[in-house]
């Protein structure tokens, strides 16, 4: 007798990367409200989390995992040291480290998705979890010449409230990518505001190439089905005389 149930479990089952975009929402929503003292270790837990998923959809089934989990170990020394003993130095290393993990997550996840051949939930998932994560990776690099050149933004945190620092820049790079720019925080340096510029260009740049990307994928597998249900009713021909 032929088992029937398993088609529905695969169908039902959960987008790869759904995990990751769930613990990302949570991060978003409380990390810039996390002011309360002790906040900084949720938050890091928060942040550890999204390592942690990203890690296990990433690698899962995928050859790349060795060099991946190798960065993701050092990423998460990095920070709990400079959560622990802190000092800029060490600061600087964990942000610098998380900016190149997020990075490695949004090449690999944007590879993944103008691989994909339907308008899939799978895909939308991926094209969300890549936008998101594109804030972190400025917010991080923000965090990181913050940290080397005090005074690169106005409107921030000093320097020595590292963790209210990075909070703050996971903020800003989601005001900027979005291109809300609410002003509280404005980048002063002539290096930094370059960069600034960049995230507001690639966030409107992206959803314009990820909508088009997502519209293709869609009208192409409607197509494919609609030529699959033609060749399934063409009645066939005789070969007789």
């Amino acid at each position: 007798m032929t088992d029937h149930s398993r088609p529905s479990v695969h169908r039902n089952r959960l987008p790869k990367y759904a995990v990751l975009l769930l613990v990302l929402c949570l991060l978003i929503v409380f990390a810039p409200a996390a002011t309360a003292t002790g906040s900084r270790v949720l938050v890091e837990v928060l942040f550890d989390a999204v390592i942690i998923a990203g890690a296990y959809s990433v690698t899962r089934n995928d050859a790349r995992w060795r060099p991946f989990l190798a960065l993701t170990v050092m990423t998460f020394l990095a920070r709990w040291s400079a959560l622990l003993w802190g000092g800029v130095e060490l600061e600087i290393i964990a942000a610098a480290l998380t900016a190149a993990w997020m990075a490695l997550v949004v090449t690999i996840v944007l590879s993944e998705l103008f691989g994909t051949r339907g308008a899939t939930d799978g895909a939308i998932t991926k094209s969300i979890v890549a936008y998101l994560l594109v804030a972190v990776v400025f917010a991080s690099v923000y965090e990181v010449i913050e940290l080397s050149s005090p005074g690169s933004f106005s409107g921030v945190p000093s320097a020595s409230a590292s963790d209210a620092l990075g909070d703050a820049f996971l903020y800003f790079s989601l005001v900027t990518l979005t291109t809300l720019g609410f002003g509280d925080i404005v980048p002063v340096s002539s290096l930094i505001r370059p960069l600034v510029a960049l995230e507001g260009a690639v966030g409107t740049l992206y959803i314009a190439v990820i909508i088009a990307r997502l519209v293709a994928l869609h009208v192409s597998s409607g197509n494919s089905g609609d030529n699959r249900s033609k060749s399934d009713l063409a009645p066939a021909h005789s070969t007789g005389d």
